[in-house]
């Protein structure tokens, strides 16, 4: 991801490819950082949006997305103290995690339900239970300020009465 300092916010924009723990914890040593911006990113590595996310836990950051953020970027959003979504159109895409081929890995959900109720205790875990089981990285549950929609490629159906707030995702 591509990483840029206002202020005191860093923007990490583009796909999560691995060396982002690493680079925004030497980023993070170095600058006095109190927010995190994800921007138009459709994820990448696992591991990656996992460290971030808690690496942005431990130092007690709030997170806001801006555009889209999603599958390993959501991880990176779920890590704030303090999340939010930035503008009508911005959203957090959610689903399991996956192999190469596309399929979902056998212990993807039981490690993704753990890390999330630990950082996201207000999760609804109903809709949890739906996108940590997502059969292939073609779906994906996108939340909004004012929707939530469940999507299998750029097919969408909204997930009636939900937003990111009252899903429990977004903190305001």
């Amino acid at each position: 991801m591509d990483m840029k300092v206002e202020g005191d916010a860093v923007t990490l924009s583009g796909s999560v490819v691995g060396s982002e723990c690493t680079d925004l914890e030497a980023l993070l040593s170095r600058t006095a950082i109190k927010r995190i911006v994800l921007t138009n990113s459709g994820g990448g590595d696992a591991r990656a949006g996992y460290c971030v996310g808690d690496l942005v836990r431990a130092r007690g950051l709030a997170t806001v997305i801006r555009g889209r953020c999603a599958s390993s970027c959501s991880r990176m959003w779920l890590g704030g103290v303090d999340r939010t979504l930035d503008g009508p159109n911005s959203r957090v895409g959610l689903h399991g995690n996956y192999s190469s081929g596309g399929g979902l890995l056998p212990e993807a959900p039981q490690k993704l339900r753990d890390w999330i109720v630990h950082r996201v205790p207000d999760v609804d875990q109903t809709l949890m239970e739906k996108w940590i089981h997502l059969p292939s990285n073609k779906w994906m549950m996108y939340f909004y300020t004012d929707k939530a929609e469940l999507c299998q490629g750029s097919a969408c159906t909204p997930v009636d009465g939900r937003t990111a707030r009252n899903a429990g995702l977004a903190t305001r």
